[in-house]
């Protein structure tokens, strides 16, 4: 891989985030194909400095094959552009999001098409870990992450009729939340729960296996992960308090004993 291919890379990388040699799962591109092998067969000092690259933008690459984690076809490897926890990346923000929010009725400004998509974001989460019974840190687990478009949708609409609509507004200190949320019709929650699924698909977050069946993707689990055992696995108490203080006490007795 030259300085030339290493741009075609970078460049292919931020439009897609996600590139494999091959795949058992969809069809890959014989561009996507071309970029990956480049890659995957660049040299040491090449792939040294386009990754000292990424990591002054706030990227990094991450590199997986079937030895590593399920889901990837035997023989190939996958390369992902991943953010680095507590990074900004220059090349992604809110634009994209705003403006295809703000193509379904009812959502009239930036703030409104923000509230939504970070509400949405919270019931996917909801039903890709809470529902499943899986920690933020379970990776494995993306390949039995499939949703319908249907299922979804119903979801949204549980989340508003169970939770959003039974909030007496009075009680509220500061109720736009609220009023974006209760604000649109029926039909357009149909509408925002396919522009959300849309810009998803777009940042390679999520996949379409089949036509309105999604799963989480590979890059998504991995950053949820990333970002748990970076800034919540730390504040999080041992699961098993007496097991974490018989080791301790086993420690110290060792090392007493030791001592003596």
């Amino acid at each position: 891989m030259n300085n030339s291919d290493m741009g075609r890379v970078h460049a292919y990388l931020l439009r897609h985030r996600f590139i494999e040699t091959k795949s058992g799962r969809r069809n890959v591109s014989r561009e996507e194909r071309e970029i990956a092998t480049l890659l995957r067969d660049a040299d040491f000092a090449m792939r040294r400095q386009f990754e000292e690259i990424l990591d002054g933008q706030g990227l990094q690459l991450v590199a997986f094959t079937s030895f590593d984690v399920k889901g990837i076809a035997s023989g190939a490897t996958v390369f992902m552009l991943a953010r680095k926890p507590d990074s900004a990346p220059p090349f992604w923000g809110t634009e994209r999001l705003v403006s295809r929010m703000l193509q379904v009725r009812g959502i009239n400004n930036d703030a409104e098409a923000k509230t939504w998509f970070t509400q949405l974001w919270f019931v996917l989460l909801d039903m890709l870990y809470t529902r499943k019974n899986r920690s933020p840190n379970a990776m494995q687990d993306w390949v039995d992450t499939t949703i319908t478009k249907e299922v979804f949708i119903d979801a949204v609409k549980d989340f508003l009729n169970d939770q959003v609509r039974k909030i007496d507004p009075a009680t509220l200190d500061v109720d736009q939340v609220y009023k974006t949320l209760t604000g649109l019709k029926e039909g357009a929650v149909a509408q925002v729960c396919n522009a959300f699924l849309e810009l998803m698909m777009d940042a390679g977050l999520m996949e379409e296996v089949n036509k309105d069946t999604y799963r989480q993707s590979l890059l998504f689990a991995y950053e949820m992960k990333t970002n748990f055992d970076r800034q919540l696995a730390p504040l999080l108490p041992s699961l098993d308090q007496l097991a974490a203080a018989t080791e301790i006490l086993v420690e110290r007795t060792e090392e007493e004993t030791e001592a003596k």
